[in-house]
């Protein structure tokens, strides 16, 4: 169909005001309709990608411990942890105190660490030094402390003397650290691993080990890390218990997959619905200007170019919807980062925030199975005009 033809049914179909009204709020509807289904995908990706970033910049990528409670990094278990060429082996003293602080107390989980190793192994900055703690953020806001507060840590004397009354040590709070998990930020303090190993009467010994691997595998991609602790768990026998780091809410994670699959299914009724408006959109202007249409083709206009000018009209239409769509689920995103109200309660969504996270897959699928359904708009509309023949429609609307 020539451009010139084109135009022509276009400005009949936009001549008046309520045909452009109704054009612009047809549009916007499936915009909206279209981001809904964007921003689910986008939020459940971006949960799926910020738990399990938190989780690796908390725990490397593979946890070794042993059910005999504290161990040693020996030269056998240390061979044994070469054999998947790890970039960084972290030893971890970790145990469960109580934080004190003028008044009140927390339950806290204390990790006694080397940050350097720490460093390498989790890619989280933890400098300790003898004397000092590293804070979780939010056990740093609930507690209000600050650089340079003195808190009481209360703590057990290790698996092997827990019969023992519990030690009281007071530590200066050196600085805070952001997990991006609002337990861990809540409950995680850092001790030099010297310090805590002393106080708890271990030496040398260990009761946790982070092994981070050299090639960093993207978060929606883990095979690597799951073939890695295959090796190790057939390696090390039932002497050590091998983990990997999203283990802790490997349930959460399959969940939000199947939640994802099933709310985006829900949601097709809303782009339903806004198809329901595009159809309502072509049907007025097929009444509305049946007489202009149905002149044209008494002049020449065949059908299939009419038909084509719906198509690439609906195809118009889809794709300045799905622009709108980007920009809402923009818009969306960062109010999630900056306006309050937006805000999530991280004791129940376990994150300090969320943020959706769009890749090309999800575009895709959103935006392909919306164009699916405005094609069958546009088919329906090409069945209804097909249907009426030009001499009846000519005469149905001069009788009129």
């Amino acid at each position: 169909m020539k451009s010139s033809s084109y135009l022509s049914i276009l400005r009949i179909v936009l001549h008046g005001r309520s045909a452009g009204k109704i054009l612009l709020a047809t549009m916007m509807s499936f915009s909206f309709s279209i981001s809904v289904i964007l921003c689910t995908f986008g939020l459940m990706d971006g949960f799926d990608h910020l738990l399990k970033s938190g989780l690796r910049h908390s725990s490397g990528d593979i946890l070794i411990t042993s059910p005999k409670g504290f161990f040693f990094l020996n030269p056998e278990l240390q061979e044994n942890l070469n054999s998947i060429s790890p970039s960084a082996i972290a030893p971890v003293i970790q145990t469960e105190a109580f934080a004190l602080y003028q008044g009140q107390s927390k339950g806290v989980l204390v990790r006694g660490v080397e940050s350097e190793n720490f460093g390498r192994a989790t890619g989280l900055e933890v400098s300790v030094s003898p004397g000092k703690m590293v804070v979780g953020y939010e056990l740093a806001r609930q507690l209000k402390l600050k650089k340079g507060d003195n808190v009481a840590l209360t703590l057990g004397r290790g698996n092997e003397s827990s019969a023992n009354l519990p030690t009281v040590k007071i530590f200066q709070v050196g600085s805070v650290v952001k997990h991006g998990i609002y337990q861990k930020d809540l409950r995680f303090v850092y001790l030099d691993r010297q310090d805590l190993g002393e106080l708890l009467g271990v030496g040398n010994r260990i009761n946790l080990a982070i092994v981070s691997l050299k090639k960093k595998q993207r978060l929606d991609d883990l095979d690597a890390v799951t073939q890695s602790q295959q090796v190790l768990r057939a390696r090390l026998d039932g002497d050590y218990q091998v983990k990997p780091f999203w283990n802790e809410y490997s349930f959460l994670i399959e969940a939000v997959k199947v939640e994802k699959l099933s709310i985006s299914l829900i949601l097709q009724l809303i782009v339903v619905v806004a198809v329901f408006n595009i159809l309502a959109f072509v049907i007025y202007i097929m009444e509305k200007k049946a007489q202009d249409f149905f002149f044209l083709r008494a002049i020449g206009l065949d059908l299939s170019s009419l038909m084509r000018f719906w198509c690439v009209s609906i195809f118009i239409i889809w794709f300045f919807s799905c622009v709108g769509a980007h920009l809402l689920s923009m818009i969306f995103n960062w109010g999630l980062q900056h306006l309050p109200f937006l805000q999530i309660p991280g004791e129940i969504y376990v994150l300090s925030s969320l943020s959706i996270k769009l890749d090309f897959k999800a575009y895709f699928t959103v935006y392909s199975v919306s164009l699916l359904w405005v094609m069958l708009a546009a088919f329906l509309g090409y069945l209804r005009l097909k249907r009426r023949p030009i001499i009846e429609g000519l005469r149905q609307e001069f009788s009129a």
